[in-house]
This record gives C-alpha cells, sequence and structure tokens, in this order.
C-alpha cells in the first residue's frame, strides 16, 4: 500500500489558523488524520531536565560568581568574574589553575576583572571558589543559595 503524509491548513473559528496531518492511501484514493507523533512526522520534545540549584560567591575583591553542582564535579558559569588578582596566601594550586585558565582563554581580562567566557567544570566547589577570589579556601560552605543574599 502506497502510502503518503499531507499537511493541510485548515481555518477554525475558534482557534484560528489549525494544521491538520494526513495519511493519503494513493491506490485507493483515501484519506485519514493522522497523529503527527506517532506517525513519525514529528519527534516529541526530549524531556527537560531539571535546571541545577545556582549557587554564589562574592569577594572583597571583585570575584562574583555563579555555579552549580554536577554530579562530583562543580560548574562556574559563563559571566561569572574572577578577582583580577591573588591574595598572598593563595595557594600556589590556585594560581596555577587561574594560569591555565588565562592561557585556555576561559577567562579573560576585562574591565578591572576576569570574565568567564564558557562554563568550567571543577573537581570541587573549593578549587573552583579558590580560582575565583584568587585565595584561601576554608570550605564549601561559602557557596551560598543564589536569591538568598
Amino acid at each position: 500500500m502506497a502510502q503518503e503524509f499531507v499537511i493541510r491548513k485548515v481555518a477554525h473559528d475558534i482557534y484560528g489558523e489549525v494544521y491538520q496531518f494526513l495519511a493519503v492511501d494513493l491506490e485507493a484514493g483515501t484519506q485519514e488524520a493522522v497523529d503527527p507523533y506517532e506517525s513519525g512526522l514529528l519527534q516529541r520534545p526530549a524531556p527537560l531536565e531539571a535546571a541545577p540549584e545556582l549557587l554564589y560567591i562574592t569577594s572583597k575583591r571583585g570575584a562574583e560568581a555563579e555555579g552549580y553542582y554536577k554530579g562530583e564535579r562543580f560548574v562556574v558559569k559563563l559571566g561569572s568574574k574572577f578577582a583580577p588578582s591573588t591574595s598572598p596566601k593563595c595557594p600556589k594550586k590556585y594560581v596555577r589553575l587561574r594560569e591555565e585558565l588565562l592561557l585556555s582563554k576561559l577567562i579573560i581580562p576585562l574591565h578591572g576583572k576576569l570574565l568567564v567566557m564558557e562554563d568550567i567544570e571543577f573537581d570541587s566547589p573549593m578549587s573552583a571558589m579558590g580560582a575565583a577570589i584568587g585565595g584561601w579556601v576554608r570550605g564549601a560552605h561559602a557557596w551560598k543559595k543564589l536569591g538568598k543574599k
């Protein structure tokens, strides 16, 4: 059986312009309304993932970063701002991490701060915070829920 699908525009009194999906049997010359998803004409959208809980940090030296947990890792969002300098007591691992991010152009200097150019995944929220504030970090507790400043 040779079958073709046709989409017909119909003027509806209440809904205005709507579309009708039809399966046309070319041999019999008949047409039948079909569900566009079941017939394969359209694909159902993938279910949306729940938005992650956003956290933020700020520092006296100018860091303003947002991030979220992604499994065991922590992601700092695009558009966040890192402090432009490091403190004298900043651990060397955070200094090196900031240098790597600068060299790979994941953060760039802009208007006296370091702007995050794309989402950056870190091993932990502490390493994300250390890189962002450019200083010593005591724990992940300094990341606060967004909206509860």
